[in-house]
């Protein structure tokens, strides 16, 4: 699907305020209601807009400690590389997870109420799981931006 003005538009709105209504959407915009819910319901039909959610403010529920945690594999093998998806998956502890270049091959993002539980996650569910070699962790001091946004806008032709 190729975005327009308004679609980028549409999606920078719906970034910073998911629960928009469509009309005010589409004034903030510059449409009328029923060709912005259209574009709306196009874009989630294409997997462009994949979902709604409340953004989340960890340490305010008592989540201090975040950690990134660098994952080598034993082999890369298509069952190792499975079974890791599955075991990270089913962590709740673990909010994101992204395969990468360079020395590991996996950043695991972790976030816990406390050292003691970042080291549970660590040693007695990262390190049991079988394709895991080792692992490097690095603890966030401070957090200087975090953003679920992407940048629409440079996108229109």
């Amino acid at each position: 699907m190729e975005l327009d003005r308004y679609d980028a538009a549409i999606l920078d709105e719906l970034q910073r305020d998911g629960r928009l209504p469509i009309v005010e959407l589409a004034e903030k915009v510059g449409l009328s209601s029923t060709p912005c819910a259209r574009r709306v319901k196009l874009m989630e039909q294409a997997g462009i807009i994949q979902g709604y959610t409340a953004v989340v403010d960890p340490p305010r529920l008592g989540l201090k400690v975040q950690a990134f945690v660098q994952v080598r594999l034993s082999r890369h093998t298509d069952e190792n590389i499975e079974q890791f998806h599955r075991a990270v998956d089913a962590m709740e502890e673990v909010v994101s997870c992204h395969a990468m270049t360079g020395a590991y091959d996996l950043l695991v993002q972790v976030v816990v109420t406390d050292l003691e539980q970042l080291s549970n996650v660590v040693l007695k569910k990262l390190m049991h799981i079988r394709a895991v070699r080792d692992v490097h962790s690095s603890i966030v001091l401070n957090t200087i931006k975090r953003s679920s946004r992407v940048p629409v806008r440079h996108l229109v032709r």
